[in-house]
């Protein structure tokens, strides 16, 4: 394998699209399939898990085949902006319960939003609060989420 292949994202975009595919197949097993006509709950599932698993194994074949063609990466994996998107994922699910849902938005797009190379504060704030609002306006109000909206210090 090419070293540079490694470096690849596409490479390691497909090995995480394979491997997050496959584990959801196998997990979606513990569940009745059913039938296209009759779906059981293991159906969606399943299918959503081999697509996945697809997508990921056409991305590997094509890194490879580009990586020996020619020998070109896409570059490499900067490790500390990978940590900092799933800082925002894993803050969303620390957050969303003590601080309600409009505070926990605006905190995990401004982390999400420092995990780019372009990164400015106003730009994130304000892409923070739209998208908090419309998180409000499409979970709470539209769907009738139940979820806490507010910090539970505000709440009452």
């Amino acid at each position: 394998m090419p070293s540079r292949l490694l470096h690849s994202q596409e490479f390691w975009s497909g090995c995480a699209f394979t491997a997050f595919g496959a584990i959801t197949v196998v997990l979606a097993q513990s569940h009745p399939l059913g039938t296209a006509a009759r779906m059981g709950p293991g159906y969606f599932p399943t299918v959503l898990g081999v697509l996945l698993a697809g997508i990921g194994a056409v991305m590997l074949v094509k890194s490879v085949v580009v990586a020996v063609a020619n020998g070109n990466g896409t570059g490499r994996i900067d490790i500390w902006l990978l940590l900092r998107v799933l800082l925002a994922v894993a803050a969303f699910g620390l957050l969303l319960n003590p601080l309600g849902l409009v505070l926990t938005a605006v905190i995990v797009v401004v982390v999400a939003s420092w995990a780019g190379h372009e990164f400015q504060l106003g730009e994130a704030l304000l892409n923070a609060v739209v998208l908090a609002l419309l998180s409000y306006a499409l979970f709470i109000r539209a769907l009738g989420q139940t979820m806490p909206v507010w910090p539970w210090f505000l709440a009452g």
